[in-house]
């Protein structure tokens, strides 16, 4: 049977579909919407009261490489004991040292919808307790193991209703129920004017493979080649695996021609991923069930999620040499950038 929470939630989520694909929701207990805007780190502007699908639609109308793209928007509002962050086409509330602020004297919860969803608790300014979807890590959750209860979104929880446990979670731990009429209202919107920051870390920017021109390229314009990233992130666990078929080769062909993406490609790897899927150990997928999700994530029309997703399964993949090692790393580091 359906916990009622996850059904409100489904029903929530279908109508605002953004809160699936990249879009970041906090709650802290910080009861000031100013300084909650502070604790993003930068320099917050005010730019007054906005619903949800004006602020969307202000991220839609810029070019992605623009400098107003790469300014997070965040719609900040009240309820009783909470203030609730809203980023859409952001997530600059998973980072450490933001859930650490949003924390500080206090508790922070926060849900990202994405091509790999996860939710962050943390408590008075210390490390955040993350949980992702796909991930190979199982972190220590007795904190919140009482409200999880039968809510399926462990790391090792499989199935289609991850998202939706999610904020089911935040639901429990905030006591708040987060509603369609909430979202649709206007509420005080904030644009995070950001510094300059590096694509890469240090370790990556002086790696050898960094200076070849194709991922040179892509490092110094990650916006611009999300979908190369793409391509090349299953190209590479292709060659890692050296998995070989006439639908795999018309996947790599459509990966760089997106004209060729039809939706009978994406089902024939879906049905390979799902029949590999079968056969691998639970929660544990092999390295040919790793590929095809890489191969069927380039495939995603959405070019961010393509690259993020293909660079997430791809990343997942064992062995390689540490030449096609480093080029994965770069490649997550530049969609994780974007």
């Amino acid at each position: 049977m359906i916990i009622e929470e996850i059904k409100h939630y489904r029903e929530l989520l279908d109508i605002h579909f953004d809160l699936r694909s990249y879009t970041c929701v906090s709650w802290s207990r910080i009861p000031d919407v100013a300084k909650v805007a502070s604790c993003f780190g930068n320099p917050a502007e005010p730019v007054g009261r906005w619903p949800l699908s004006e602020a969307s639609e202000y991220k839609d109308r810029h070019d992605p490489s623009s400098p107003e793209e790469l300014d997070p928007i965040v719609l900040l509002g009240t309820q009783p004991g909470w203030t609730i962050a809203v980023e859409p086409s952001g997530r600059e509330a998973t980072a450490t040292e933001v859930m650490r602020r949003l924390s500080a004297g206090g508790e922070a919860f926060c849900v990202f919808g994405g091509g790999s969803p996860e939710w962050q608790y943390s408590r008075d300014g210390g490390n955040p307790l993350r949980v992702k979807h796909i991930s190979d890590d199982e972190p220590e959750i007795r904190a919140l193991e009482a409200l999880m209860g039968d809510l399926p979104c462990r790391a090792d929880s499989a199935g289609e209703n991850w998202l939706e446990a999610a904020y089911a979670l935040a639901e429990r731990v905030t006591g708040v129920r987060l509603g369609d009429e909430w979202l649709t209202e206007p509420h005080e919107g904030y644009i995070i004017r950001k510094a300059p920051r590096e694509v890469l870390p240090k370790n990556l920017r002086d790696h050898l493979v960094a200076m070849d021109p194709e991922i040179a390229e892509i490092v110094a314009d990650p916006h611009g080649h999300r979908r190369k990233t793409a391509e090349l992130c299953a190209r590479i666990a292709v060659e890692i695996t050296g998995l070989g078929s006439d639908v795999i080769h018309s996947v790599l062909a459509a990966t760089l021609d997106s004209r060729l993406i039809t939706a009978e490609l994406r089902k024939q790897v879906q049905e390979l991923a799902f029949q590999s899927g079968r056969h691998d150990l639970p929660d544990t997928p092999s390295d040919q069930t790793a590929v095809l999700h890489a191969l069927l994530g380039a495939l995603n029309q959405n070019e961010r999620q393509a690259a993020e997703l293909a660079s997430n399964w791809a990343s997942r993949v064992g062995d390689g040499s540490p030449d096609q090692r480093a080029r994965l790393a770069i490649l997550k580091a530049c969609t994780e950038y974007v």
